[in-house]
Order: structure tokens, then sequence, then C-alpha cells
């Protein structure tokens, strides 16, 4: 296969022996290669499918630009410094490794340094994750950057990392899945005629085919991963800029429902999730999980709840735990179980933790909520989830389970927090018990 042209520009860098390279670069596509060659504007978009080739195309664009600059400060962000690291500074370092680029990671002030482009070229690393992350941004400048994932940036820290990009002709290179069309990237940057026509913003659109090193098999089966008329599969299949409207959970019918109980040493696993509101509801379920060679699946054994609005007392958390050792008793779980209280549930985990009845392990899980939904949506879709039709609780919360309307106006994906308590509380089983031990979301790998 032919190799593409840009590689020539590494040759005199690429390591004779590269046995212990991190990565290696398989020809790109025709796509990939258009978007590395001519992300010459101010921003440059890479958005599209999973695995379509994204986050590769843009690390090599970014490195190629940073080799040609005059300047030596640039930057690099994601939503947050760990997703930053895993999603691109990991396969980042793996490339340069295999072209011989040297670098060193500071750790501790997050900042790598490129050796051997002519003189030093430092990129400063950044989480764009809450409220308040444009501040360690302001006063810095910077000829060039590159955010991956952009879409679910704080949008305030995103716009003033754009904005310190004002070194000589500085470049700044984009990732992300396409997200609810109300979102500030697709109204001020993605979907904007003017700056696309005067040559400020370029966008490339990417698609699971645009990226040859995937096989046939492969492309088919990330497809049947989500239902048709979701959400996730228009913007991660499909590549369309989508809102979540009406039922999240729209492909939820009898067949993800059972009468008869398994007996317990079916599954390779028992646990507990909980949803803890002192003030409102606190529940649990028991989630059953068996283990395949090619996925797992997940049956809701059992629930229990109390609703402190209804019954108009609330309880204590000891109360609460004896909630927890009723479940524990019924069920003969023990330490070899897990429990996860809330992650908010600091109080709860201190008692669980301090009473000696609880045989259990405790373990905290904190959701990304789309996250969540996503895989949630696909076992559901699979028929990998099934509900005991005595858990009438959950089942009736599943149904019910719906988009934000006013969220989705303001360009955000969030569930109505009306009656949800019970699909919080089957999560942390789930989704620590997904097929591989990771969420699809990280399955998939690169963007």
């Amino acid at each position: 296969m032919k190799t593409h042209d840009y590689w020539k520009e590494y040759q005199e860098l690429k390591l004779a022996n590269n046995e212990d390279a991190i990565m290696h670069l398989d020809p790109f596509g025709k796509l990939a290669t258009d978007y590395i060659t001519n992300s010459d504007a101010y921003l440059n978009f890479a958005v599209g499918s999973i695995r379509s080739g994204k986050t590769i195309a843009a690390i090599v664009a970014f490195l190629r630009y940073i080799k040609e600059s005059p300047y030596t400060m640039f930057a690099m962000a994601g939503k947050s410094l760990k997703s930053l690291k895993r999603n691109v500074l990991k396969p980042m370092r793996g490339i340069m490794r295999y072209f011989g680029i040297k670098y060193y990671y500071h750790k501790k002030e997050e900042e790598l340094d490129i050796l051997n482009f002519g003189k030093k070229k430092t990129i400063v690393l950044y989480g764009i994750e809450k409220k308040g992350s444009d501040e360690p941004i302001k006063g810095s400048t910077y000829a060039g950057a590159l955010l991956d994932e952009v879409t679910v940036m704080d949008a305030e820290g995103a716009r003033m990392m754009i904005s310190r990009n004002s070194q000589g002709d500085s470049r700044i290179f984009l990732t992300c899945n396409p997200g609810n069309p109300n979102n500030f990237v697709y109204q001020e940057y993605v979907n904007d005629k003017e700056l696309i026509n005067k040559g400020h913003v370029k966008v490339w659109n990417f698609l699971l085919e645009d990226n040859p090193s995937l096989s046939h098999a492969y492309v088919e089966h990330i497809k049947n991963i989500y239902p048709k008329d979701s959400i996730f599969y228009k913007r991660n299949i499909l590549g369309l800029w989508a809102s979540g409207q009406g039922l999240i959970y729209s492909k939820l019918d009898d067949n993800n429902f059972y009468d008869t109980q398994r007996p317990l040493d079916y599954y390779d696993y028992l646990e507990i999730g909980s949803d803890y509101g002192s003030s409102s509801t606190t529940c649990f379920n028991l989630v059953g999980i068996k283990e395949f060679d090619d996925h797992n699946e997940y049956d809701i054994i059992a629930e229990d709840g109390y609703n402190a609005e209804k019954e108009g007392v609330s309880l204590t958390d000891d109360e609460i735990v004896d909630m927890v050792v009723r479940m524990q008793d019924k069920y003969q779980l023990g330490m070899y179980d897990v429990i996860y209280p809330s992650h908010d549930a600091k109080s709860l985990k201190t008692a669980l933790q301090k009473d000696e009845r609880v045989e259990m392990d405790i373990h905290t899980f904190t959701p990304n909520t789309l996250e969540c939904i996503s895989e949630i949506s696909s076992l559901i879709y699979k028929n990998y989830l099934r509900i005991y039709t005595g858990c009438v609780n959950t089942i009736h919360c599943l149904r019910g389970y719906e988009w934000d309307s006013k969220a989705a106006s303001r360009g955000e994906d969030k569930p109505r927090k009306v009656d949800d308590h019970y699909a919080d509380s089957i999560r942390a089983p789930i989704m620590e018990h997904l097929y591989n031990g990771e969420p699809v979301g990280f399955l998939l790998g690169l963007g």
C-alpha cells in the first residue's frame, strides 16, 4: 500500500528498530489524510462517528503543525486531565516513539516537552470539565492547541482556550462526536456558515467507513450496538447532530422482563446498586451478572426502597443500613459481593463501613450519566438486560425515564429529574461489569 507523502517528513526521525514502540500506525484513509494535510484554518474540526479515526488524525496534524511552527508554546485539552491522558496523550506518546520524536513528560507540571523539533516545544495540558475551568487558562498565550471531545467541555473554558491561541498563524485542532444541535460547538462554530465561508473554520465529517483499519465485520458489529432510533445511533454511527427527545429506554419491552428467578449460583457476580435521597427516595437493586465469551448479561433480581416524601419521615443512615443488611442476608451475600453506595452519600458509606453486620465489600462508583444511559440502552436493545417482574418500581421508573426537553433547548443532554431513583440505582453494578471490564465508550478506543 502506498505510503502517504506527509510521512516522509518524519522518516529521518523514525526509529531504526521500533520493536518497543507503543503504537503502530496503519495507513490513513482519504479523509484523515485530507485533514492532516489541509487543516490550515484557525479552527479545524474533525467531527463524526466513533472509531472513525478522528483522534489519531488530529494528533498527527497537531504534531506536524508544531514541527513547522516557529513558536514554542502550545496547549492540549480534554474534558478532564484523566480523559485527555487516556484518549490523546497515551497514543500521542506512542506515535512520537514510533517516529523517533524525543519528548519528556513533566507529570507534576502537566507539560510535555518535544525536544528534537529544531528547538524545544512545550505542550501544556488542561482539563476543561467544570465551571471555572477557564480560570487557569486566563493570561496564557499559545501558538496552537488540540481540543479533544470539545462538545463535552465546559463552554466558557473551551472558548477561553480558543481565544488564547494568538501567536502568529495559530491553528487549533478539535475533535468531537456530534452532540445536541443546541450545543455551543455546533451553534458557534460548526454550523456558522460565515466563519466557514471566510476560511476561519474548516469541518471534516468522519464516518466509520473512513477508517480503513476497521474490518467490515467490526463496522457491522458497531452499527448494531445501538437502537436505530436512538440519539446514540444518530450521533455515534451516522455522525449527526441530534437531541434527546421522549423516552430514553424506548426499546424496553416484555422481552426484558422475566417471571422465574434463576438460582443465585448461576451468576458470576451479585452486587447491590443504590440511589440515596435523605429527604426523597433511597433505593437498592440487587443485580446478577453472568459472563459469557463474547458478552455479559445482567438480571435485576430484587429491589428495596423508601420514599421519605410519601411516608413523611426521613430515615437515618443507620436505618438505611438496616435495609442493606436485610437484602444482604436474604440473598446470602458476603465478602466477595459488592455494594455501591451513591457517590454523593458519604455519610451512608461511613455508616456501612462502621456496621459490623455489613459483610459485603463497599465500593464507590462515580457515574457519567450520558455514558451510563448509552450503555444501558444498548444492553436493553440486545436483550442483555432483564428485570424480574417483581421489581415493579424499577420497571415503572425505567419505562417512564425520559429526556429533559428544557435542558435539550440549552444544548444539554440530561434525563428529567423526576422519579429517576431506580434508573440511577442499577448503574454501578452494570457499568463496573461491562464486557471486558470497560464501558463500550472506552472499549471502542479512540474517536
